[in-house]
């Protein structure tokens, strides 16, 4: 595993985050549009319960959009729970010369949020399970 740098920025997110939900984050990752926030196993049902707002005040705060997932050590459930929000209905892994690519089925009016604008969203995304997995890209395609 790579070892991680966490700037000031992303620093004061997470206290942030943790302040208002009362919850660890494992992971905070960002881009110029989003921030993603990675949570402990069944740990959103909880956030919601204590603060349904949750996305809209800390969006209001932070100025980006927000959003929430998951973690799980099985890497099929972990990319699910990335990729939840668009649709997600299938993933296969593809294991090649000890490289795994993961391929994404999306539903086709997800597509291009799920990759989003210069690709942010998808590099985002394989960002957050490459801290975790040992994979090459992510790819996403039309279920």
């Amino acid at each position: 595993m790579n070892e991680i740098t966490l700037d000031n920025q992303t620093i004061g997110f997470i206290k942030l985050f943790e302040s208002y939900t009362r919850t660890n984050v494992f992971e905070c990752l960002e881009n110029e549009e989003m921030v993603l926030f990675v949570v402990g196993e069944h740990k959103l049902a909880d956030i919601f319960k204590k603060h349904e707002n949750i996305i809209a005040d800390l969006k209001a705060k932070i100025n980006k959009r927000i959003v929430m997932a998951e973690f799980s050590p099985d890497l099929l459930t972990f990319t699910k729970n990335l990729f939840y929000r668009y649709g997600v209905n299938e993933i296969n892994l593809i294991w090649k010369d000890n490289i795994t690519n993961i391929f994404v089925g999306i539903a086709p009016e997800n597509i291009g949020k799920a990759i989003g604008k210069d690709s942010r969203n998808i590099k985002l995304m394989r960002d957050a399970i490459s801290r975790y997995f040992k994979i090459k890209n992510v790819i996403i395609k039309q279920r």
